[in-house]
């Protein structure tokens, strides 16, 4: 990397070249929280800052886009493939990789590299979201899901962290607004696109697009992003010894044997089990089988495993002292996060919002295909309303936020209480009436909650933890989010299913239920309208009840928002 001359502040310590791409603060500030101590911080400016964050960006916005892009395409792809029971497998399959994946990238990143892991990670998610286009029935569909997860954690594991390092933690309001403005409008955008391909071309589109994007976000970040980001080798060898990363001059079986592989695999386990056991229900319709109970308990054991493992990890002989010294294995999830109240607040307020508005992102455009019988492009533009008024709360939140203005857990507070109104209302819908135009302006209610919940839990992330913590405090409340909708979407699936499977029973024979629970295509081959329109207004009162569900952890939301609450609050400056 070539640079100009240099000059030092003498006050700061800061090494400016000049007309080149790199800041370097060295400060006893920056490192305060550090482990290691007084250390050496290499900011990017210029085009390579520029060029990073574009990569860094698409790939955020790839990940979260496929997420909600299958939302409105999920009936086509299931009727396609004779599985409409079987549809919550294509969302939950991804998000269980997605989750437990997610702490595992941010740890494997600090040994081995920032760059090195992004761009591993982009590559899988596009070799897998290849297999997803090329899949011929649900069970491949969902196998490739689970692997093209495992790509997209890593990618908002390691991206996050990247974009916090990238600059001076007075521009992260700017760069957490960015972001979030990014996923958001992935959210947005995903739906209204995932209809629009589904109508003018084949599902399989879905996927396919992903893999050329992908390999281009690669490309980028490959040329633009110092091997060893973020410190240079120059740096690097006039640091001391213990600045030069958590484990310098180990080898790469020793950075692994630093991993927590079995915190990692009692995590996997764990949220496999319990998303299989309330899947069983839902494709059942039954929870009293062993196929449901047997998950179910053996994950609410692997879950104290887990918690278990980490007290172990975090305090056993050689490892964490108070923050003096490393451990000889990183935990993937410090157990000094269930020691903070604080932090505890957060990552709970991250599990109900996702609990919350990506099961909505899901299920509304269900209610409007199955309910109402639009297309997957008509449902996708139905959702537009929740879609947009998602970024816009992120951008109410940073702006609000910023330069100390208003602290962001009073504005986490006010998002969950929208949510609580909007889902009052949802709860509500007339059977009657499928295409109750009054969901617009509750997806606006509901929507705005939302970008107000997910703007302040991601701006207080950085003020929060240490700043060992970082990659860690970045993922893990993404993490939570995503366990809160593969959970929630997990339940009200199956609990909805059984009722309606229940109410229908009465009207319908054996062999027509069973046909719609294959393809929702069938509703329309029933014998007369009046059944037609009967079957549909149940659809609407499954959807009701569903959201009854989403009403309790929203109102649980308040609950964990109240748990961050200190005597000073935290404001962004």
């Amino acid at each position: 990397m070539e640079t100009d001359t240099s000059g030092r502040d003498s006050q700061t310590g800061r090494t400016v070249e000049k007309g080149a791409e790199i800041e370097t603060t060295v400060t006893e500030t920056d490192s305060a929280s550090d482990d290691s101590g007084p250390g050496e911080f290499n900011y990017l400016a210029g085009w390579r800052l520029h060029v990073i964050t574009l990569g860094l960006n698409l790939g955020l916005f790839l990940v979260n886009f496929e997420i909600t892009i299958v939302s409105t395409a999920l009936v086509s792809i299931t009727n396609d493939l004779h599985e409409f029971k079987r549809s919550s497998w294509v969302i939950t399959a991804y998000l269980i990789t997605y989750v437990a994946g997610i702490v595992i990238w941010a740890k494997l990143s600090d040994l081995f590299g920032r760059k090195q892991t992004c761009i591993a990670a982009l590559l899988i998610f596009a070799a897998f979201s290849g297999g997803c286009g090329a899949a011929q029935s649900v069970v491949q569909l969902a196998v490739c899901r689970a692997f093209q997860g495992i790509g997209g954690s890593g990618i908002y594991a390691v991206a996050m962290v990247m974009l916090y390092e990238l600059v001076r933690p007075h521009r992260y309001p700017l760069y957490t607004a960015t972001v979030t403005v990014v996923v958001a409008l992935a959210f947005a955008l995903g739906p209204l696109l995932g209809g629009l391909i589904t109508d003018r071309a084949s599902w399989r589109w879905v996927f396919l697009i992903n893999v050329p994007f992908a390999a281009l976000a690669a490309a980028v970040l490959f040329l633009a992003t110092p091997s060893d980001f973020p410190l240079n080798n120059r740096l690097r060898s006039t640091a001391p010894k213990q600045q030069q990363g958590r484990h310098p001059g180990s080898s790469n079986l020793a950075r692994l044997r630093a991993v927590d592989f079995s915190g990692g695999f009692l995590m996997l386990a764990a949220t496999a089990l319990l998303i299989t056991g309330l899947e069983e229900a839902a494709s059942h319709l039954d929870w009293r089988g062993a196929t449901v109970l047997g998950p179910l308990i053996a994950s609410a054991a692997l879950w104290a495993a887990f918690l278990a493992n980490s007290w172990r990890v975090s305090t056993r002989e050689g490892g964490e002292k108070s923050g003096r010294g490393q451990s000889v294995v990183e935990p993937v999830f410090p157990w000094r996060f269930c020691t903070s109240r604080v932090v505890v607040g957060l990552l709970l307020t991250s599990f109900m919002t996702g609990a919350v508005s990506i099961t909505c992102i899901f299920q509304l455009p269900l209610r409007y295909q199955t309910s109402a019988g639009l297309s997957a492009l008509q449902a996708g533009l139905r959702l537009i309303p929740f879609s947009v008024c998602g970024p816009l709360g992120t951008v109410f939140c940073a702006v609000l936020s910023k330069k100390r203005r208003v602290p962001p857990i009073y504005l986490a507070i006010a998002g969950e209480l929208m949510q609580i109104i909007g889902l009052v209302f949802l709860a509500r819908g007339d059977p009657a009436d499928p295409d109750w135009r009054g969901l617009y302006g509750l997806e606006v209610v509901v929507g705005i909650g939302f970008g107000l919940c997910l703007g302040a839990v991601s701006l207080m992330v950085p003020f929060v933890v240490e700043k060992r913590d970082l990659a860690v405090g970045a993922a893990a409340p993404v993490q939570l989010r995503f366990l809160g909708s593969a959970t929630v979407i997990s339940i009200v699936t199956a609990v909805g299913n059984t009722w309606l499977r229940d109410e229908l029973s009465g009207t319908l024979t054996p062999e027509q239920i069973q046909a719609i629970f294959r393809s929702s295509d069938a509703i329309r081959a029933l014998p007369t309208e009046e059944l037609e329109r009967m079957v549909r207004g149940r659809f609407v009162e499954s959807f009701n009840l569903q959201m009854h569900i989403v009403l309790g952890f929203a109102v649980a939301g308040v609950f964990t928002v109240l748990l961050m609450w200190q005597r000073n609050q935290v404001r962004v400056p």
